[in-house]
C-alpha cells in the first residue's frame, strides 16, 4: 500500500472512529424515547430507505452473486444488523458510556482472534503492545463504574455486541473482496433490515408517533451518518488492508464517546477519563505506525 493510501486510509479511520463514538451519545439519546427493539427497527428501516436510493447508482456488484457466499452473506447481515443492533441498544439502556466503551474494546480482541483463525494475518508485537494499551486505557475509562447482579444482563449484551462486531468484520472481508466494499455495506444493510421486520408491531408506531425532535435528530444521526456513511467507509477499510489493523484503530471510539458524554450530555470530566484517554491515544499511536501486512 502506497504512502497515500495509507494517509487516505488512516484519515478515513479517524473519520469512522468520530462518527462511530458519537453514535454512543445518539444512542443514548434515543433510548429515553424509544425500545432498544424499536429504535433498531426505525434506524434500520431508513438505513434500507436511503439504501434502495443509492443502489441503482453504486450498489452493482463487481461480479454476479454466487449461491455458495449465500451462508457467509446472511451471517454477515445477520451479526452486523440484527445481533449487533438489538444487543448495544439493550446494553445502553443499562450500562454507563465507559463500561459500554469498555467491553465494546474486546470486539477488535475477537477480531484478531477470527483473523488469525480464518485469514491467516500475521499478527506484530506492535499491535500485540497497541491492544495491550488499548484495553489498558478503556479498562481505566470503567474503573469508577460498580456493576450488580441486577445490571449483569447489560454488560453481557455489550459482549454479545462485541462478538457480533467480530464476526461481520471478519467474514465480511471476502465479500468485499470478491462483489465490491459499497455493494456488500448496500445489501447486507438490506437483507439485514428484512431479517428485523418479524420485530414490527403496534408498539413500535406507538414508540415512533410519541418520538420528540431531539429523538429524531439523534435517529436520524445513527441511521444516515453512522449507517449509511460509516458502514461504507467500514467495508471500504476492510477491502484496503488487514482487518485485524483496522480494528486495532477503533479504540478511539470510546475516548470519543467519552468526551461526546461530556460535551452534549453534561457528563463530568474525571482523572479516568484523563489516564484512560492518554492511553487509547498511545494504543492508536502504535498502531498507526504498525506496517500493514502485504
Amino acid at each position: 500500500m502506497s504512502q497515500s493510501s495509507l494517509t487516505k486510509s488512516y484519515t478515513l479511520l479517524l473519520a469512522l472512529s468520530v462518527i462511530w463514538g458519537l453514535a454512543f451519545v445518539a444512542i443514548r439519546r434515543a433510548d429515553r424515547d424509544l425500545s432498544p427493539v424499536s429504535l433498531t427497527l426505525l434506524r434500520w428501516l431508513i438505513v434500507s430507505a436511503a439504501f434502495l436510493v443509492l443502489a441503482p447508482f453504486i450498489g452493482k456488484l463487481k461480479v454476479p452473486f454466487q449461491r455458495t457466499d449465500l451462508p457467509r452473506f446472511l451471517v454477515v447481515a445477520l451479526s452486523n444488523v440484527v445481533i449487533y443492533h438489538l444487543s448495544l441498544n439493550y446494553a445502553e439502556s443499562i450500562v454507563s458510556a465507559s463500561l459500554a466503551g469498555f467491553l465494546i474494546s474486546l470486539g477488535p480482541v475477537f477480531v484478531v482472534l477470527l483473523s488469525r483463525l480464518s485469514l491467516g494475518e500475521k499478527i506484530g508485537r506492535r499491535l500485540v503492545t497497541a491492544l495491550l494499551f488499548a484495553l489498558a486505557g478503556a479498562l481505566i475509562l470503567s474503573a469508577g463504574d460498580n456493576l450488580s447482579f441486577v445490571t449483569l444482563t447489560g454488560p453481557v449484551a455489550v459482549v454479545v455486541t462485541a462478538l457480533a462486531y467480530a464476526v461481520y468484520a471478519v467474514l465480511s472481508k471476502p465479500l468485499v473482496g470478491k462483489y465490491g466494499a459499497v455493494p456488500t455495506a448496500i445489501w447486507a444493510s438490506i437483507a439485514g433490515t428484512a431479517m428485523l421486520l418479524p420485530l414490527l408491531s403496534g408498539s413500535f408506531f406507538a414508540d415512533v408517533s410519541r418520538l420528540s425532535t431531539e429523538g429524531w435528530v439523534s435517529v436520524l444521526y445513527l441511521a444516515l451518518l453512522s449507517t449509511v456513511i460509516g458502514n461504507t467507509i467500514f467495508y471500504t477499510l476492510v477491502g484496503r488492508k488487514a482487518v485485524s489493523t483496522l480494528s486495532i484503530q477503533l479504540y478511539l471510539i470510546p475516548l470519543v464517546s467519552a468526551l461526546g458524554g461530556v460535551i452534549l450530555l453534561g457528563e463530568a470530566i474525571t482523572l479516568y477519563l484523563v489516564f484512560g484517554g492518554a492511553a487509547l491515544l498511545v494504543a492508536v499511536a502504535l498502531a498507526t505506525g504498525t506496517r500493514p501486512p502485504r
